[in-house]
């Protein structure tokens, strides 16, 4: 089931459309440019001009001279102006996701992406440091792709050279550099902003790139800023350099900030704290210390949700970097020009009061970062409890993603409500009812956490249970999941309870929220049987068994399962719940292998 393409598929594509590339460039002229990153050269060869003028006034304040041997070469082409039809797409509609990934096209070697919005395919060979841009039409281009150009393939490169793109804005003066980040709308592009107004320098707005060795240090990647409409009154000395004031109605204002302010552009600087900014009504601003794990919950989840292939690497780096360098919570206050003397006045007193951040640092462990599935289908009233039974499990280091199997409830209202009032957000995602394993399928794609549990909506986890359940798979490398069993319980309206009922050794043999996987077991034994209503869990793990996955049962309660009388299960018999299913498609297996084997005697 929708295992991964080798990568020799892959890199097959890649060339085929790489030879699309020098086909179109046959057709118009070729254009090279140069540019510099994070000491690395990087070469944008296009095909004809017609890109030219979209990818570019973001990047000029890096743009160098000519150099014979580049770094990396990112071949651009639009099918339009080249007249060079792209081929067709190898893989099926189901294996796009949101933030751009195509399930089964990604490894070490290749890396594919797909935009929608910009309807951009972007593609890498990290072998021979090669990547491709390549748009339908340049007239697709949002606003925001303006503003922050090739931001997928330029993140693929910084992370082969152990650098990071970040979502955040950064500003400093000749002490160093604080790192602005969090969730959109929170003032980032406000403070930053007003601190270049006051004559800070200014590193970026929406992405910068960040490096920890051989000390931590943030990177200017573009040169622009994105204002919301009702901000752009606020700071008059930008509305001539903004590139699109004919659609405010629609759009924010992109402003381009190069060549005016190329003085105050800062290639990079060491980076001295994190601060992670929020609106308040306070008349003037404020700057408070918080750990580590907040500071990482809100950089990682806004940076892993936008970049493709982000995973394990990022949050790893991005994991000490909030547990080396001080983190802050910046109060942002109603007056603009108190924000620049604020930053100036912290970055002159920090290593007075960074001196805590020894304890804070003692008392940060590395965990992997788990991606949580929960499948929804009209469970309004237990998503709340779901949640919370995650969240009570002590563990910082996830990431929450809740799938709607088509609800025809208040599931989307409630879950919105939830990733208000709660301290993580929730990734949400929509699809039409199509099953729990389509549900949990489309999960497991858009998940960022080397790691993977599930959790069905009417369920819960014991106390601990994530933590213990991590430190099993992580003691064992050569482990790919590790499951406990599943406690049965059964609703009392008299007393409005849930209460405990059989033996959890006899029931749920196969259940999949009981266990822990690793991501990387899903592209050995595939993803769950989307055509399987019921009964996807005994498929998958019988799948799991004959190709000997290393599976560890532990002799603990992992999850509790509630029934309360509308699960999808209940009253259902063996035929219902597709057990025959099950085991037919185990036989046809079993003779399509014996049938091979005779074939290769």
């Amino acid at each position: 089931m929708d295992t991964p393409e080798p990568i020799e598929v892959q890199a097959a594509f890649f060339h085929r459309v790489l030879d699309k590339f020098l086909e179109a460039k046959t057709n118009v002229q070729e254009v090279d440019l140069y540019y510099g990153l994070c000491g690395t050269t990087i070469r944008l060869c296009f095909a004809g001009e017609e890109l030219i003028r979209h990818i570019t006034p973001a990047l000029s304040h890096l743009q160098i001279s000519r150099v014979e041997s580049p770094d990396f070469t990112i071949n651009l082409w639009d099918s339009r102006s080249t007249n060079t039809r792209m081929v067709p797409a190898p893989w099926k509609a189901d294996r796009y996701t949101y933030r751009g990934d195509i399930w089964g096209y990604n490894s070490n070697r290749i890396k594919t992406a797909f935009h929608w919005f910009e309807f951009s395919l972007n593609m890498f060979d990290s072998e021979s440091n090669t990547g491709i841009f390549w748009v339908e039409h340049a007239g697709s281009f949002p606003y925001w792709a303006h503003a922050s150009p090739l931001r997928t393939l330029l993140h693929w490169w910084m992370q082969k050279n152990s650098c990071q793109l970040v979502h955040g804005a950064a500003i400093g003066t000749e002490k160093g550099a604080v790192l602005l980040s969090g969730k959109g709308g929170i003032g980032k592009t406000t403070t930053a902003l007003s601190c270049l107004t006051a004559g800070l320098d200014y590193l970026g707005d929406d992405y910068v790139v960040l490096r920890l060795q051989p000390e931590p240090s943030v990177f200017s990647l573009y040169n622009t800023a994105k204002l919301n409409a009702d901000d752009v009154a606020k700071f008059p000395e930008y509305s001539g350099l903004i590139s699109n004031p004919e659609n405010l109605s629609d759009e924010k204002a992109v402003v381009f900030l190069y060549p005016e302010y190329r003085r105050r552009l800062a290639p990079s600087m060491p980076l001295r704290a994190i601060l992670v900014p929020g609106v308040t009504e306070l008349t003037e601003s404020r700057i408070t210390e918080t750990s580590p794990e907040n500071t990482l919950r809100a950089v990682s989840f806004t940076t892993m949700t936008q970049l493709p292939g982000a995973g394990i690497e990022t949050f790893e780096l991005l994991n000490q970097l909030s547990s080396k360098l001080p983190c802050y919570s910046f109060e942002l206050g109603r007056d603009l020009k108190n924000i620049p003397n604020k930053i100036v006045g912290f970055l002159d007193d920090l290593p007075a009061v960074s001196q805590t951040k020894e304890q804070f640092s003692l008392s940060v462990k590395t965990y992997p970062l788990v991606s949580v599935i929960i499948p929804v289908y009209n469970g309004e009233r237990f998503i709340r409890d779901a949640v919370d039974s995650i969240l009570s499990q002590d563990y910082s280091a996830l990431e929450i993603i809740a799938v709607n199997d088509g609800s025809t409830d208040k599931t989307r209202d409630v879950i919105s409500d939830l990733s208000g009032d709660l301290s993580v957000e929730i990734r949400y995602f929509e699809q039409d009812n199509s099953g729990p394993a389509a549900a949990r399928n489309r999960g497991i794609k858009e998940a960022s956490g080397e790691y993977i549990a599930f959790l069905d909506v009417d369920d819960l986890w014991p106390e601990g249970n994530l933590r213990m359940l991590v430190e099993e798979l992580s003691e064992n490398r050569e482990l790919d999941v590790v499951q406990g069993y599943a406690q049965l319980s059964h609703y009392n309206p008299e007393t409005g309870s849930y209460d405990y009922s059989g033996n959890p050794e006899e029931s749920f043999a196969n259940s999949i929220a009981a266990a822990i996987y690793r991501k990387s077991v899903f592209t050995k034994v595939g993803l769950f049987d989307p055509t399987l209503m019921y009964g996807e869990d005994a498929d998958w793990f019988q799948r799991a068994k004959e190709l000997k996955v290393n599976i560890k049962k532990v002799h603990a309660i992992t999850l509790i399962v509630r029934r309360h009388g509308k699960n999808m299960t209940y009253g259902k018999d063996m035929l219902e719940l597709n057990m025959l299913r099950v085991f037919k498609k185990t036989l046809d297996r079993m003779r399509l292998r014996k049938l091979e084997e005779s074939d290769s005697a």
